[in-house]
């Protein structure tokens, strides 16, 4: 067979199939998430003879299956049509949906129902759309009206199950159960019982006009002939317009692209990833499990098991899926490229080296923690550098741990690993070619954490940096400020009682030092402007109101209620005043800043309400903080030239 072919499917077929456990799913498919409004309008579209777009699906060798399959959203075949099955009799399916199982789990349940939910389909609203197209009755006008007036969606809904589904059926609410349209003989049996009991009725109420006034009857004869009528409607809406409605059903085809598992693994896999109507690519992690669960190898298990077991590891990587792959290859000399994981990692790498992964990567995010204030231990990544950067130091802390009982060894690793996070950051290292640099580290950062000195085998790319501070706080080098900020653990600006930033146990909010607000206010008066648009335009692009520089952690409270829309000079002078006012008051306050990265020359600026003067002191003393606190040596400044010693003025204080 070649790679792909292509042929027409009836929809019942593929449906009955679905649940003989013909057709089934790749262990990484993902989850059913239709809502009830795209069922509705799926199956209108059948019903009217719509396309609804083409299947893509895989046929296994049933002798030996490339993929591990489950079965569909609460469709169970038997059991020996399941991958669990473990006796010799098992049966693997002949097919697995790559593409369209939303379309097919909504039409195989819409029609076949669920445990405890049944959909149906209300007959007096179609009814009443076929009598406001006059009643035809001939295929051209059926037709007609189909096309163009039949609302299926509107009259569709999901009700509990009972014990006898037909009861609103045969009665006058006239609901229809769709599961008996599993069998075309049964619907056609069931809709002519109906048919076959009105017409009792119209018979049985022509005898009460014939024998009106010799027989009790409650109803008078102009009753009678209008229930007549409408009971004959109803014989002929039963006939030949409902019938064609399903015909189109019975009757659908679906295109479908098959795909030979001779294409391999990650073959199929590109094709699924591109074809997919969901827009949802595969990652690395599905296709593992997909490749290692016929081996025995229950990856999605064994990685729910550890998101439990380690936390950092849960915040790191729970949603990537990624990073604990990743330090496996590298622990492993392998390639950490996410697309080629499922390919180059084997079952002896996951079955050898996924317990010492799980502890290198959990004890790699405590270690950043504690000596790089990236603040995963609070249930987010946001503050981290660079993530990819884990998987590194993952294999790297393993081999150098730093909480060992040599100090001065101690020291100097905790020194280098602040200089990889925050360099990183500065260098954004990990911002294209990730695996490369993943590599590149394991080399450099093994030589240097084995040299005795801090200078000695130092990473070229750490010798010199180019920093541009004046950046957002989702930028990496913002990040690494936070989390630098995050280290020094800072008070709050009113409140010097509580600890402020992201491992702080009050509510905080990253602050604009300068209020949007308030700087606008003075920007446009100064310039006369009255259109706000404008003043926005010019903190934008001339004042980058945003940068991380004019931002840091206060209380929730402070924010609210002390600073709140107010120019710095005014809220700080009502601090120094809560201090004790004069040179007692703002030495306080010089003292508190400094927790913030902000040096006294930035205060100055503050007090004077100059934005820009502000930024290139706190630019300077961020600096200060990343050579010193950070020891990031070698810093620069895109605007100046390198600066290798710490200047005087850069100081925080």
């Amino acid at each position: 067979m070649t790679a792909t072919s292509s042929k027409d499917l009836k929809l019942t077929s593929i449906i009955d199939e679905i649940y003989q456990g013909e057709y089934q799913l790749p262990e990484f498919q993902r989850d059913y998430v239709w809502r009830d409004s795209n069922v509705k309008s799926l199956f209108e579209s059948v019903l009217l003879g719509h396309p609804i777009g083409s299947l893509l699906i895989l046929e296994l060798n049933k002798e030996n299956p490339l993929f591990a399959w489950t079965n569909f959203h609460e469709i169970f075949p038997e059991e020996k049509r399941r991958f669990e099955y473990a006796n010799n009799d098992r049966i693997p399916p002949k097919f697995l949906v790559l593409d369209g199982q939303q379309r097919l789990t909504s039409l195989s349940k819409l029609t076949n129902g669920t445990a405890d939910k049944v959909w149906f389909l209300d007959l007096v609203k179609i009814k009443q759309s076929w009598i406001n197209s006059d009643s035809p009755m001939d295929d051209s006008g059926i037709k007609n009206w189909i096309e163009s007036d039949v609302d299926v969606a509107s009259a569709l809904s999901k009700r509990k199950k009972t014990d006898d589904l037909l009861k609103d059926l045969r009665g006058k609410r006239k609901l229809m159960p769709l599961n008996i349209l599993k069998d075309k003989t049964l619907f056609s049996n069931e809709i002519n019982r109906v048919r076959d009991a009105i017409n009792l009725t119209i018979t049985e109420y022509k005898t009460f006009i014939k024998f009106h006034k010799d027989i009790k009857v409650n109803l008078s004869i102009d009753e009678l002939n209008h229930s007549i009528s409408e009971n004959e409607t109803w014989i002929n809406f039963l006939s030949a317009p409902l019938m064609r409605i399903f015909d189109n059903y019975y009757d659908y085809n679906m295109p479908c692209v098959i795909v030979s598992e001779k294409m391999g693994v990650s073959g199929v896999c590109k094709v699924f990833t591109k074809i997919n109507t969901s827009g949802i690519a595969l990652g690395a992690f599905d296709l593992l499990v997909a490749v290692m669960y016929p081996k025995n190898i229950p990856i999605k298990q064994k990685f729910d098991d550890a998101m439990d077991t380690y936390p950092l590891l849960k915040t790191l990587d729970e949603d990537a899926k990624r990073y604990l792959l990743q330090t496996i290859a590298l622990f492993e000399g392998i390639s950490p490229k996410t697309a080629l994981l499922p390919e180059l990692l084997k079952p002896e790498h996951i079955l050898k080296t996924w317990d010492r992964a799980c502890n290198a990567l959990e004890n790699a995010c405590k270690q950043l923690d504690e000596y790089c204030g990236c603040a995963l231990e609070k249930g987010t990544d946001r503050y981290l550098v660079y993530s990819p950067l884990t998987a590194s130091a993952a294999v790297i802390l393993d081999e150098y741990p730093i909480n060992i009982k040599q100090d001065q060894i101690k020291l100097l690793r905790k020194q280098k690993l602040q200089a990889w996070y925050f360099g990183a950051g500065v260098a954004d290292r990990y911002s294209d070619g990730t695996d490369t640099k993943q590599n590149q580290d394991i080399k450099e950062m093994k030589e240097w954490f084995a040299s005795p000195s801090f200078d000695q085998a130092m990473p070229k790319w750490l010798l010199e940096l180019f920093a541009d501070f004046n950046v957002t706080k989702n930028a990496s080098l913002g990040k690494a400020i936070i989390s630098m900020i995050n280290l020094k653990k800072p008070k709050d600006f009113y409140d010097d009682t509580k600890d402020v930033g992201a491992y702080s146990q009050y509510s905080c909010d990253l602050h604009h030092i300068f209020p949007r607000a308030a700087l606008r206010q003075k920007v446009m008066q100064e310039r006369g402007i009255k259109d706000k648009n404008v003043g926005d335009r010019i903190l934008k692009n001339e004042y980058q109101v945003d940068s991380i520089l004019n931002q840091t952690w206060i209380l929730s409270d402070t924010n609210r209620l002390i600073i709140s829309d107010r120019l710095p000079s005014v809220y700080l002078r009502d601090i120094i005043t809560q201090y004790g006012g004069g040179a007692i008051g703002k030495d306080k306050l010089l003292d508190i800043l400094k927790g913030h990265a902000i040096n006294s020359k930035a205060v100055d600026c503050l007090l004077g309400d100059d934005y820009l003067g502000f930024i290139e002191e706190r630019k300077k003393a961020v600096r200060f903080e990343f050579k010193t606190t950070g020891f990031v040596q070698n810093l620069i400044d895109k605007d100046s030239d390198i600066i290798d010693a710490i200047d005087d003025d850069e100081a925080v204080a």
